[in-house]
């Protein structure tokens, strides 16, 4: 247990022992050598026996399992190691997947057997929502499943219980359940919400995880008033950033009450034109979360105007990261100030952040092609992506040219499936959408060559406000003679100053 008083300079970089102060130990230069201006002479090897519970965390782990271990046990853990940790996190930092949860799987047997149970599910995922689940197929993962949660009832240790909640969260998400992996994830909030434990894993691991996993919900059936919050402590809102973590972890908590807001709103801005105008309370709390959004943005931008000598400008994860992040600002952005109008013409008022948003996507795809190299495109990713938010454009933004730019985007920037968001569904639904809207009866062309910026924008009452996809499912006989799955959605529209209509359509998910 970590005591308060003076911390005795035993690890740090080679600077700080010799000025025998405390090093922060950041890579690959700490932080308090650069910013004083001095040259940081990096760090010892220290004996196994000095390092620390979080250096041991960093370092890569080489595990060596017990003999009677199976031999499909081992290939499915060398599977989840060499394969699926790496490409859960997609684009943003792997750090949990790839060494946290690996850590955990030597020390809880819960944690094993859940890994184990994600290994195979992955190895066997197919794209698209089965009607079946897909466990049910998968007798090892079933298994598996069963062990973790046995093991999970006799386990003492808090941060166990909530690493697995995340993993069952996983599991859900790639068996394609949706109710499971919203179920998990509550049950998971619910948890971080009575935990008074403060550990490192907790806060710097586990806490972020959450805040993250926290927003698929709200877009798969959850309702803020009924869906618990995150009431921990939030992250402090610096002036700049030392990392793109620390960017991160301050910008998805913010992105969360963003949604939860919004959620909030759907009441008022789907209801009958006559109803109330929102309080006071409702429109001071939009301005906060405004004021906290551009708050993070100019921190953001003093990041990236400081970047360290230290810095790589070949990193390109960090890059892609970087405008990911910008793209998450913006719809967020985007979002807060168009949730209270009940009229959809307010989005022509962001053409501009549409337009920074398929910048951003466009310099991210330019990095993404120099790591394609190293590493195949993963069909399943845990945390949501770029799919979603170029989704957001398709959907919102009503510049054709901005729209088709975006769903060209999706199909070579966005994994298969990004948390529960399936890439195939988004851009088959994103299309049908520009069909109607744009009233485009001979289909779309996706070549956005074919469009100018100057074309007329649809009218309100094409517009459609939000969409319900219904769980009703047909097949038809295409024009060369092939069969089409089709999926059926429910458009809601309205003209000005009446009330809501809704407009059933079907739209063709495959082949």
């Amino acid at each position: 247990m970590a005591r308060s008083g003076i911390s005795r300079v035993k690890t740090g970089c080679v600077t700080c022992k010799i000025r025998r102060i405390k090093c922060d130990e950041a890579r690959p230069a700490c932080r308090r050598c650069v910013t004083t201006g001095r040259a940081c002479d990096g760090y010892s090897t220290p004996s196994t026996a000095s390092y620390s519970w979080a250096q041991l965390l960093r370092s890569s782990p080489t595990p060596s399992p017990a003999a009677t271990h199976a031999a499909g046990e081992l290939r499915a853990l060398g599977f989840f190691r060499e394969v699926v940790a790496p490409v859960l996190a997609g684009p943003l930092d792997g750090f949990f997947w790839t060494h946290l949860v690996i850590q955990f799987t030597h020390q809880e047997q819960a944690a094993r057997h859940a890994v184990l149970a994600i290994s195979s599910l992955y190895e066997n995922f197919q794209q698209g929502f089965a009607r079946s689940p897909l466990i049910e197929k998968d007798a090892f993962a079933v298994k598996h499943y069963n062990e973790a949660i046995r093991h999970l009832r006799t386990t003492n240790s808090q941060e166990a219980v909530l690493l697995v909640c995340i993993l069952f969260t996983c599991i859900d998400m790639l068996r394609g359940d949706c109710e499971g992996a919203v179920s998990h994830c509550r049950h998971g909030i619910n948890m971080v919400a009575g935990n008074r434990a403060d550990s490192s894993v907790v806060c710097d691991q586990l806490l972020p995880t959450f805040y993250r996993m926290a927003i698929f919900p709200f877009f798969f059936g959850a309702r803020p008033e009924s869906f618990p919050e995150i009431t921990t402590r939030q992250p402090h809102k610096p002036t700049t950033f030392w990392t793109i973590a620390e960017a991160q972890f301050s910008l998805d908590p913010l992105v969360l009450q963003v949604i939860r807001f919004v959620r909030s709103s759907d009441e008022y801005r789907l209801g009958q034109w006559t109803n109330d105008e929102p309080g006071m309370t409702t429109l001071r709390e939009r301005v906060r979360l405004d004021t906290a959004l551009d708050e993070w943005a100019k921190a953001f931008h003093t990041y990236q105007g400081q970047k360290s000598p230290q810095h790589d400008p070949n990193d390109m994860r960090t890059q892609i990261v970087e405008r990911l992040l910008g793209m998450k600002w913006f719809v967020a952005k985007i979002w807060i100030d168009t949730c209270l109008s009940r009229g959809e013409m307010v989005y022509d008022l962001h053409l501009d952040k549409f337009r920074a948003i398929i910048e951003l996507a466009r310099q991210a795809e330019v990095r993404r092609q120099a790591l394609r190299n190293v590493r195949a495109s993963p069909k399943f990713t845990f945390e949501m992506g770029f799919g979603p938010l170029l989704a957001f454009v398709v959907i919102k933004c009503r510049s054709l040219r901005l729209r088709v730019a975006a769903l060209s985007l999706m199909k070579t920037l966005a994994y298969g499936r990004e948390s529960l968001w399936e890439n195939g569904t988004m851009i088959a639904s994103g299309a049908r959408t520009i069909e109607v809207e744009h009233g485009l009866q001979g289909g779309l062309d996706i070549n956005q060559e074919a469009y100018s910026d100057d074309e007329a924008l649809p009218a309100e009452e094409q517009r459609i406000q939000d969409s319900i996809t219904l769980n009703e499912e047909q097949t038809v006989t295409s024009h060369d003679g092939g069969i089409v799955l089709q999926q059926r959605v429910a458009y809601l529209m309205r003209r000005p100053g009446e009330s809501i209509t809704v407009r059933d359509e079907w739209y063709s998910v495959a082949a």
